[in-house]
């Protein structure tokens, strides 16, 4: 088991829950980091870090596609 932290902005905070949620990585934890950053801690299996990157360059092309 793993412990993996993403640094995300506050407004991509509901995403990210969402998408974690989805694709069944619900043993995470979400706490302020900086007044605009959040803290998200995932606990993963060793074999499911891949699957969590790739959430998270998911939803940075999302942001980046709707500027």
């Amino acid at each position: 088991m793993k412990k993996i932290a993403i640094g995300a902005d506050n407004y991509k905070v509901n995403r990210f829950k969402k998408e974690l949620t989805k694709a069944g990585f619900t043993d995470f934890s979400i706490s302020p980091f900086t007044p605009d950053v959040s803290l998200i801690s995932v606990n993963v299996e060793d074999d499911k870090v891949n699957e969590v990157n790739k959430i998270c360059q998911k939803i940075e092309l999302h942001f980046k596609r709707s500027n």
